[in-house]
């Protein structure tokens, strides 16, 4: 393939919408998120089933509506991995496809903590009257989102090796500066840890939470922004997509 022939075959690929597109729905995830944990938190009463059940039902909308927004940031994600894949093959193919399998992979696991989040909504409409008493209801309403709490920080290992493996890449291109590439990997750094944390020391892990969450925040925030804002250098990305491409040749 010649190089004008190369150069015509880039150019049918522009990743400047690509990279804005990632941006946005990098933001709508961590927006989503955001209110999808201040919707179904505060409904949560550690160690009190009784209390976490009458929350749910008096405020069930409210318990919905964290879960319809941990849902959209799901899907907001699943389309940062792949419009984020496509922007930095021009780095590395090989490793591109490596964070979105991570990514995908952080999805899926946590689509069952989503389904787990929907459990004590089919438990506490009294659907098993002759099965349970509604203390025990309330028990096993209680234990689901227990787990929901358990499950979720296993995909948060995946999204932090995915963050990584995404800042290196920014780091290493010449389109896109390298410090969001540099604090995209300290906050992924910082989910694996707060996840592992979580699985080694239960009673220490969660403390870490208030500190890790604004650096990893920061990092992925920094970034989506800069993407949505300011794109790419395409004229960069390009050049070195090209050379990606003739390295593979």
């Amino acid at each position: 393939m010649s190089k004008s022939e190369m150069t015509t075959d880039f150019r049918k690929e522009s990743p400047v919408l690509q990279a804005r597109m990632a941006g946005g729905l990098w933001w709508l995830c961590i927006l989503a998120g955001i209110v999808g944990f201040i919707a179904a938190a505060p409904l949560i009463v550690a160690n009190d089933a009784a209390a976490t059940a009458a929350n749910i039902l008096t405020k069930e909308s409210l318990f919905r509506l964290g879960f319809a927004a941990d849902l959209i940031s799901g899907l907001s994600y699943l389309g940062v991995t792949v419009f984020l894949y496509y922007v930095l093959k021009a780095v590395s193919r090989s490793l591109s496809t490596l964070a979105a399998f991570f990514g995908l992979a952080g999805v899926a696991i946590g689509a069952a903590s989503w389904v787990i989040h929907l459990t004590p909504l089919l438990l506490l409409h009294d659907q098993y009257p002759s099965a349970f008493t509604t203390s025990q209801l309330q028990a096993m309403s209680l234990f689901a989102l227990k787990l929901q709490l358990q499950v979720f920080p296993i995909a948060m290992v995946f999204f932090g090796i995915q963050c990584i493996s995404i800042g290196y890449l920014v780091a290493r291109s010449t389109f896109l500066p390298r410090i969001l590439g540099v604090l995209l990997a300290i906050g992924g750094t910082c989910y694996v840890i707060a996840s592992f944390a979580n699985f080694l020391i239960p009673s220490f892990g969660p403390r870490l939470v208030p500190f890790i969450m604004p650096v990893a925040l920061i990092g992925e925030g920094s970034l989506g922004l800069w993407l949505l804002v300011k794109g790419v250098n395409e004229q960069r990305w390009f050049e070195q997509a090209r050379v990606a491409k003739g390295s593979r040749t």
